[in-house]
């Protein structure tokens, strides 16, 4: 992943990898990789690590707005 800047340390992240592959993690700064943890994915099994040098894109997971705060009930 040449000149792009990664994202914060054990932020969620949905990121791309060289085949096209998209998946859902977590990055991690000392292991330099995305961790993919989707659907319960063990986040210490290799197979779900992905090295930054091997990512061609990223964007942070964006959180859902609580729609229940937003509403007012009047009686």
């Amino acid at each position: 992943m040449e000149n792009i800047s990664m994202p914060a340390d054990h932020e969620h992240v949905f990121f791309t990898d060289q085949n096209g592959t998209r998946r859902e993690g977590v990055y991690r700064k000392v292991l330099k990789a995305f961790v993919d943890t989707e659907n319960g994915k063990d986040p210490e099994d290799i197979n779900n690590i992905y090295l930054e040098d091997k990512i061609v894109d990223w964007k942070y997971v964006k959180k859902g707005k609580d729609l229940d705060s937003d509403i007012m009930v009047i009686l």
